[in-house]
């Protein structure tokens, strides 16, 4: 997902914004020792309790306002990938906030404790950095290490890690898309190397966190390239990592299926545990077939998640309208296509 997707972001916080501000109560946070579940990745397979852990779902925007769970069995949804655009203040635990930029904020662990009654595995995603200005810097298209803002990431992120490290059905993916969609702005495969191993070994350095760590390709996340060409390299010392590419314009576009599903084989085959963390029919280019992908992620049994389980009938990317529905608007019948898959 480019920065040209997060723009209906803004309508979306304002209209949230409204109606939390008189929900801010803080949900009783569930007793984690019932939840019996592991997860363990070994080489392209992610297991769960010793048993091969398949499962598809969505992206979601629960941190603005914990929303649709209503909906969660009804489209089969076993796994959400949550939105974080501003880790700084971003609440871990407890009461709701209103963040510096206005919109408001509920904590993590309460948005977890929902998705965990649903049966749900929970990935947290940081998307941006809000200053104490109020100004988003979106993650999207950003060498990492070049932010100002980078040891107060690596700050926050520890502290996620610290308070999840007893619950393994959450993962922490630790930044949206990276670098920029044509490999420019100095980008090379040792950079992403670089990064991504001080990221990974930042939440590792919490004692006992052992959760899955979910790592993004390059090119804004679409390409499996810097995997297959470091990937080996940084799973060096490093454990229960899954990799997260995104498809879009550069798996959707004048793609067959033979076509993705070599690609994505070829990754499995090379030893790497990877998931689809979004895949949406708009990004910044036109309407994109699905299709021949869903397909190919159903016969090699690919995690996905489609981009968005949201209400907001005049996204072309959101699953649902404004009255939670499924959203089938100027879109390809995109509503419909997924939840038929979802259903396989």
């Amino acid at each position: 997902m480019i920065a040209i997707k997060i723009k209906p972001l803004i309508i979306i916080i304002l209209l949230l914004g409204s109606i939390v501000s008189c929900t801010n109560e803080k949900t009783e946070t569930n007793d984690n020792s019932d939840t019996n579940l592991f997860y363990q990745v070994e080489a392209s397979i992610i297991y769960k309790e010793g048993v091969e852990f398949n499962a598809n779902g969505v992206n979601t925007l629960n941190t603005f306002g914990i929303s649709n769970h209503e909906l969660i069995s009804d489209w089969n949804i076993k796994i959400v990938r949550e939105f974080i655009g501003n880790l700084r203040e971003q609440p871990i635990e407890g009461f709701a906030i209103q963040a510096s930029n206005g919109s408001f904020l509920h904590a993590l662990q309460n948005i977890v404790d929902s998705n965990r009654n649903n049966g749900l595995v929970t990935i947290l995603c940081p998307f941006g950095w809000v200053d104490t200005r109020g100004k988003q810097t979106l993650f999207t298209g950003l060498n990492p290490k070049s932010q100002s803002f980078f040891g107060n990431y690596k700050t926050k992120m520890r502290a996620i890690a610290e308070h999840f490290k007893e619950q393994p059905d959450v993962w922490i993916e630790v930044w949206n898309e990276p670098y920029h969609f044509n490999n420019e702005n100095g980008y090379s495969h040792f950079l992403w190397l670089s990064d991504m191993g001080e990221m990974i070994d930042n939440l590792r350095s919490i004692d006992g966190f052992t959760n899955i760590i979910v790592v993004p390709g390059n090119e804004q996340g679409q390409s499996e390239i810097a995997v297959l060409e470091q990937g080996n390299n940084l799973l060096i010392n490093r454990d229960n990592i899954v990799f997260d590419i995104h498809a879009y314009e550069k798996w959707l576009i004048n793609t067959t299926e033979t076509q993705i599903k070599s690609r994505i084989e070829t990754v499995n085959q090379s030893g790497f545990s990877f998931v689809f963390g979004e895949v949406g029919v708009i990004n910044a280019s036109v309407l994109m077939p699905v299709d021949n992908f869903l397909s190919a992620v159903t016969q090699t049994k690919t995690i996905t998640m489609a981009w968005l389980f949201n209400r907001n009938t005049n996204d072309q990317n959101a699953l649902l309208t404004d009255d939670g529905l499924e959203n089938n608007t100027n879109n390809n019948n995109w509503a419909t296509t997924y939840k038929n898959f979802l259903a396989n």
